[in-house]
């Protein structure tokens, strides 16, 4: 009986002294799962402010491109312009040198 009653305490404390490091050993891993999810939302709220900027970012470009399609086109019809005004200049100085002579 006396032996029973040791055995019985012994395996009490030895349960007792188990349960207490898996205590531990759960806080710690509960500490580390909330920082990691701390780091988690962290790292969601980046990536959305970040793809909100691209977003952003792609609008300006596509506008940009826009306006030099727009720039590109108003050059090409000035050079049109003076492509005509210098033919024009020249039929102009050939009836002018004809008129003279």
């Amino acid at each position: 009986m006396k032996r029973t009653v040791v055995a019985i305490t012994a395996a009490a404390i030895l349960l007792i002294g188990l349960a207490g490091c898996g205590t531990k050993e759960r806080d710690e891993l509960r500490v580390k799962v909330t920082t990691l999810e701390q780091q988690l939302a962290k790292a969601n709220s980046d990536l959305a402010a970040k793809e909100t900027e691209l977003t952003e970012a792609r609008g300006s470009l596509q506008a940009a491109q826009s306006a030099q399609a727009q720039a590109q086109s108003q050059l090409d019809n000035l050079n049109a312009e003076l492509t005509r005004a210098k033919a024009e200049l020249q039929k102009s100085k050939g009836t002018v040198k004809k008129k003279k002579k």
